[in-house]
């Protein structure tokens, strides 16, 4: 998989998804419009997991801790694009903080993707 500076176009509407999970709100209502986005891009669901906790968690994961949070339907897309690309940490280890909340979700929204392509 590409670096995220080098795959913009493409990781636009996966990090657009993505970010939802972070929203002050029922984020299961999400699930289908998620996994529809991740199985519409040309990712895999390994490089959609990585894409989820490298690049989109460390971007937006503030907007849980903060209360209120500061936004609820989702950033504008290109704020979220320059955020992705400075804070992303595509080629390192997971980020341990957030870990534990990111990962409940993607155990609900992976699998689907899979069977879902197969």
């Amino acid at each position: 998989m590409q670096s995220p500076e080098n795959d913009i176009n493409d990781r636009t509407p996966v990090w657009d998804a993505l970010q939802m999970l972070f929203m002050d709100t029922d984020v299961t209502l999400s699930y289908d419009h998620i996994v529809k986005t991740c199985k519409s891009s040309k990712y895999s669901v390994d490089d959609i997991e990585a894409i989820l906790f490298n690049e989109v968690m460390p971007a937006v994961r503030f907007n849980i801790l903060m209360l209120p949070a500061p936004e609820w339907c989702g950033f504008e897309v290109e704020w979220l694009k320059k955020r992705v690309l400075k804070k992303h940490r595509f080629g390192k280890r997971r980020p341990l903080w957030f870990r534990i909340y990111t990962n409940s979700h993607w155990k609900k929204i992976g699998p689907r993707k899979t069977s879902e392509c197969a």
